[in-house]
């Protein structure tokens, strides 16, 4: 069942994006600490002294995540900050088409059928797959990149997602250039692809939320979570990047059900993360697996629950490390590589960690596309190319090191 959109979509005409500079590992915990407390909206993670956190607030003197309840923390605790965004609405904008247009963001339906569209164009060299269902019925689409099928389809997979948090919208139009680049490519005989398709099935799926996704088109733009109802709680959803069955439910969370960062109920108990998991676990033939958020630069690997380093760190590291030179060398934007857990903060219950500990998928890596926060989550629509030209950069580095590792 497809639930109606209301009638009023939430603005933020009154709200603003704080930018906080922590001087200690005290500052970093009290943040952590009152930010979830109060249930502030975090951009941007506490998690390390000197490294920015990026908080929404609220001008207006109701209700919780005021501005002012915020700046009073700060003063009281000495800590650096600044306006970032002084008013978020200004910069929240929607497509004007319902055409499919890969220089705008698009929502899930047009995504969608234009994912079915791409599968019938192609169907000599790619398929259509399934993934599952969400709470509220939509399906969870992707397209495998086969290549030619006359040559068998038991290779190795590498696979490509966005749309798991709600609001990165960034995430779903990079991998969708990033699946047109690669059908294309092929389709004209690129070298490069023909020969990384050839040893590497490439899996796209661009939306793997979409009920959240859906959400923040017709009612909410900073909504971030799933839309599964909590029991005995007010608040909808669940972080779906946190209810992974790995180590979940440990470092990086939140018990709390109106948290953005809540864990769920138990392991696994959302639609959307019991059916990629399943995906991937029956496929068992996955190598390469990347889950793509914004926002910060970031190209990490595992482990997200523990410091310890993973028993692959190494290799690991060498394919961050060639992604993201790769990428750097596009348009000159620099990402900071390294576990995850060290890089940007502990986070239990992760799809990075999951595929990895439990699939055995060896290069699994969570990435944080643009920005490093001049707009945060409301990413200009003039970047989605240039984005997606460097981050598709990134993902053939990376795919030949993991092709060089069989």
């Amino acid at each position: 069942l497809l639930l109606s959109p209301t009638l009023a979509r939430i603005t933020y005409h009154n709200d603003q994006v704080l930018r906080i500079i922590p001087s200690s590992d005290e500052d970093v915990m009290a943040l952590r600490n009152f930010a979830d407390e109060n249930q502030y909206d975090v951009w941007q993670e506490p998690r390390a002294a000197g490294v920015p956190v990026d908080l929404r607030c609220t001008t207006s003197n109701k209700g919780v995540r005021t501005c002012d309840n915020l700046r009073s923390f700060l003063n009281e605790h000495d800590m650096k900050y600044s306006t970032m965004i002084e008013d978020i609405e200004s910069l929240i904008s929607f497509p004007k088409s319902s055409e499919y247009n890969a220089s705008t963001y698009n929502s899930y339906d047009v995504t969608t059928a234009w994912v079915q569209e791409l599968s019938e164009s192609f169907s000599d060299i790619c398929e259509l797959v399934n993934i599952g269902t969400s709470y509220e019925g939509r399906p969870i689409t992707g397209i495998r990149i086969t290549g030619n099928k006359n040559k068998g389809n038991d290779k190795p997979g590498f696979w490509l997602d966005g749309g798991l948090h709600a609001r990165e919208w960034i995430t779903t139009a990079v991998v969708s250039y990033m699946l047109d680049e690669a059908l294309v490519g092929y389709s004209n005989g690129d070298e490069q692809l023909v020969n990384i398709i050839d040893n590497l099935d490439l899996l796209f799926a661009p939306i793997l939320n979409p009920d959240g996704y859906d959400y923040t088109f017709t009612d909410d733009r900073m909504w971030r979570k799933t839309r599964m109802p909590n029991d005995h709680s007010p608040c909808y959803g669940t972080d779906p990047n946190r209810n992974w069955d790995f180590h979940w439910g440990e470092a990086g969370q939140s018990t709390h059900p109106c948290s953005d960062s809540y864990s769920g109920v138990s392991a696994a108990n959302q639609p959307e993360i019991i059916a990629v998991q399943d995906y991937i676990r029956n496929d068992n033939n996955f190598k390469g697996y990347i889950n793509f958020h914004s926002y910060s630069q970031l190209w990490m690997s595992p482990w997200g629950y523990t410091s310890d380093p993973s028993p692959d760190y190494d290799i690991q590291n060498a394919g961050s490390k060639a992604a993201v030179d790769a990428l750097e060398a596009v348009h000159g934007t620099e990402y900071v590589y390294g576990p995850i857990s060290t890089t940007i903060y502990p986070a239990s219950g992760s799809s990075c960690d999951y595929t990895y500990g439990v699939c055995n998928v060896t290069f699994s890596y969570g990435v944080e596309l643009r920005d490093t926060g001049e707009y945060g989550f409301l990413l200009p629509e003039d970047e989605i190319k240039p984005s997606g030209e460097e981050t598709w950069a990134g993902v053939i580095a990376l795919a030949n090191v993991i092709i060089e590792a069989q």
